[in-house]
């Protein structure tokens, strides 16, 4: 997988927060479907595709960890 030299993951916050899980929340009250379910549907699939790019199961799962370690100090963090 491609290294992505001076981009972070937090010049794409407005995105997800304003575009992205309003999507995913908006399509599951349209498919009467839990937006947790749906979430980790998207997640499932983008963490699959990453996968398939070269990303290996292990910094996945560092990404995951260290992204939670963020959550608090984040405005959108989930408690």
């Amino acid at each position: 997988m491609s290294r992505y030299e001076g981009h972070k993951v937090q010049d794409h916050q407005g995105y997800l927060v304003e575009e992205l899980l309003p999507n995913l929340v908006d399509y599951a009250g349209r498919s009467n479907a839990p937006a947790e379910v749906v979430v980790m549907a998207a997640f499932l699939s983008l963490a699959t595709i990453l996968q398939s790019k070269g990303l290996c199961r292990e910094t996945l799962m560092k990404a995951i960890d260290a992204a939670a370690l963020q959550a608090g100090e984040s405005e959108w963090g989930a408690h």
